[in-house]
């Protein structure tokens, strides 16, 4: 008498392993997008971390802002980086990083993965040409160095925080 196990024919583990596959390549892309998201959602979180020591700053320097190089690595001028002039205002040195700063890490070049906007150095926001054009909440001061959040040109692909302390999307 022939006895028969109850294991798996090879044929039926094929097909489990396909339907694994199958589902793995259709959650992917959600995975995916909510990890890009969550990145965008730290990075702004970042940038108004950011955007509180500026405000710190500028109380202590009668609305001044700060003269600091807009690409330090660049080495044109002798001015600081923007995170040694914001360092006694920052919770943590890592608030200049956005997690999606991976391709070129600006944050190690430059020590900010946000670029400051230098032509507004050395003068109140208020007195700034584009302060004056379109009013403090829609003068960046400071942006991701490049769109870590998408591709150029796209509706949230970068972060900037604004002269009135708010981050959002250039509109």
């Amino acid at each position: 008498m022939c006895h028969i196990g109850k294991g798996f024919t090879l044929i039926e583990l094929l097909v489990a392993v396909a339907i694994i596959a199958l589902l793995v390549g259709i959650l992917y892309p959600a995975l995916h997008q909510a990890n890009e998201a969550a990145q965008r959602t730290q990075c702004a979180a970042n940038l108004h971390g950011v955007g509180v020591a500026f405000r710190m700053y500028l109380n202590r320097s009668y609305d001044i802002m700060p003269v600091a190089a807009q690409m330090p690595s660049l080495g044109l001028n002798a001015d600081p980086r923007i995170a040694d002039v914001l360092a006694d205002y920052l919770s943590a040195a890592e608030v200049l990083k956005c997690p999606a700063d991976t391709r070129k890490d600006y944050y190690a070049s430059e020590g900010s993965s946000y670029e400051y906007h230098s032509s507004l150095g050395g003068q109140k926001v208020a007195d700034s040409f584009l302060t004056k054009r379109w009013g403090e909440a829609r003068t960046p001061v400071m942006n991701d160095y490049e769109p870590f959040h998408g591709k150029p040109g796209t509706h949230g692909a970068m972060n900037y925080l604004f002269a009135d302390s708010h981050v959002g999307d250039l509109e």
